[in-house]
């Protein structure tokens, strides 16, 4: 019987690998995407909401400090600060909604969340828009909040950096100091809120942080040097089908 166990627990870790590099690479194409891929994905293979929280935070931390670090010199730091900024109210208000309402609940929000995000990044206007420093802290916090409450860390800020028609370096860079800078105090929050999953640093993370930091490098290579939009669009599509099947299954 634990045998039987053991296996079943190292097939779901292995599917979940799986789950994760691809959505690491989608994330490291598109710039943005692996909590809109991961999250339903891994809620589909019974992983518990804060432990997707936590591993998909973990993640976004660890494949992210390089790509800002390679890309640093693109970096607005106004921009950066306004997003992070914004974000830390968020991610405290995450951590006491995780805490207080039931999970199916929010299982069912992710899934919802995931397929309006999908939509509307999918159907964003081509003309570039202006934006102001209360849109970046506005996207920063509800990015923080979703990034505590569903995982979804990234959706505001994509949207905000690809309404303004930012260039793809720029848009990278910001975006990943900001999943380093959020992701970092989003998982400090969790731990001081009691609701860091232990499961989800190790084994899951320990064991598919090295497949992730490669499939999330050769995506970033890939999006540098392509075009993306036909990339992007299959990408979202598959997204929405994942958080339509999440909410289906909550």
């Amino acid at each position: 019987m634990g045998r039987s166990r053991r296996a079943g627990e190292g097939a779901t870790l292995l599917l979940g690998l799986i789950a994760v590099a691809a959505a690491a690479f989608v994330a490291g194409t598109s710039g943005f995407g692996f909590g809109l891929l991961a999250t339903p994905l891994l809620l589909a293979l019974g992983f518990s909401l804060p432990f997707v929280i936590t591993v998909n935070l973990l993640i976004s931390v660890a494949t992210r400090v390089a790509v800002a670090y390679r890309l640093r010199e693109h970096v607005h730091p106004g921009h950066a600060a306004l997003l992070v900024g914004g974000a830390i109210p968020g991610l405290y208000l995450g951590t006491r909604t995780l805490g207080a309402v039931d999970d199916d609940l929010l299982e069912t929000v992710a899934g919802a969340v995931v397929m309006v995000a999908a939509a509307l990044l999918a159907a964003r206007r081509a003309a570039a828009a202006e934006t102001h420093a209360g849109a970046s802290a506005a996207a920063g916090f509800l990015g923080g909040f979703l990034g505590t409450t569903t995982s979804l860390i990234g959706v505001p800020p994509a949207l905000l950096l690809t309404r303004a028609g930012v260039v793809a370096s720029a848009f990278f860079a910001d975006l990943a100091v900001y999943f380093v800078a959020a992701g970092a105090a989003g998982l400090a929050l969790l731990v001081h809120a009691d609701q860091f999953s232990s499961e989800a640093l190790f084994p899951a993370f320990a064991l598919w942080l090295p497949a992730v930091l490669v499939a999330n490098r050769l995506g970033t290579s890939v999006g540098l040097r392509l075009p993306q939009e036909r990339f992007r669009l299959l990408a979202l599509g598959v997204a929405f089908a994942a958080g339509a099947a999440t909410v289906a299954t909550a």
